[in-house]
């Protein structure tokens, strides 16, 4: 599974009768930043300031990230994050979600409402794949240091945070405490020091982890997400408006959420 694939299936909330997508005005976003930051870890690009540079053309594992990596090596000028960002397909929680089903991790119903729009009913999912993620989510999170853990969860954890998605890991009164602890993981992250000089660091390998590689680009892409979505939001324009909300059938809300079975699976 990719970070992207992560994403949503940590964003769907089982519920008595229906499965749901938490925090989807939000969610495509950061399926786009998921795959540069899957890429970033895989050394096949790095981003500045104003451009996300390739390094490295060789195909990757997974097909989908290969052609991300494709498409960025052959735009002229290189894009850079805001913009590669502001392109996000309105189809890509859609196109997420196929793949999820062709990995077993979802059953999905399509079918055309009166107006002939394709809709899409989550009918179970993998509630033991679901646990192990939220598992490795706990790690992160509740380990109060975003410097002890691997890149790709720490890399999970915020982006989840900026979707929106703490209530889908960490439901009701009980998850209280862990999603403040989300949000502050997210928020060290995002102000850590980009820059060798912007602090005094003893460890000369905690310098080198705090300025370079994964984690300057996962600070990168938490700001151009925050900055995207504030834009978005600015003089009462919510993101629902660039969205194609339609696509998912409304269902009852709630579930069991963390850890919980409640009643979908295969």
């Amino acid at each position: 599974m990719t970070t992207g694939d992560e994403l949503l299936l940590l964003a769907m909330v089982p519920g008595r009768r229906r499965i749901r997508i938490r925090g989807e005005d939000r969610l495509r976003f950061a399926l786009r930043a998921s795959e540069l930051a899957d890429l970033g870890l895989a050394g096949r690009i790095a981003v500045g300031r104003r451009r996300i540079e390739v390094l490295d053309t060789r195909p990757v594992e997974d097909r989908r990230l290969s052609n991300v990596l494709h498409s960025l090596g052959a735009a002229a000028p290189p894009p850079g994050i805001k913009d590669w960002l502001r392109r996000t397909p309105r189809s890509l929680t859609v196109e997420y979600l196929s793949r999820l089903q062709d990995q077993k991790a979802v059953r999905v119903r399509r079918w055309r409402d009166s107006s002939g729009r394709t809709r899409h009913d989550i009918l179970s999912l993998d509630l033991p794949r679901r646990r192990a993620l939220l598992t490795r989510l706990d790690s992160v999170v509740r380990s109060g240091s975003a410097r002890s853990n691997a890149d790709r969860d720490l890399t999970l954890a915020v982006l989840a945070q900026a979707a929106r998605l703490a209530p889908a890991a960490y439901p009701g009164l009980r998850g209280i405490t862990d999603r403040h602890r989300m949000a502050a993981l997210a928020a060290t992250h995002r102000l850590a020091p980009a820059t060798a000089g912007a602090a005094p660091v003893a460890d000369e390998e905690l310098a080198a982890a705090l300025t370079t590689g994964a984690d300057v680009l996962t600070r990168q892409l938490i700001g151009e997400l925050g900055d995207l979505y504030a834009d978005f939001t600015t003089g009462g324009h919510g993101l629902g408006h660039d969205l194609d909300s339609g696509s998912w059938s409304e269902g009852g809300a709630g579930g069991p959420g963390h850890h919980g079975d409640g009643h979908v699976g295969w």
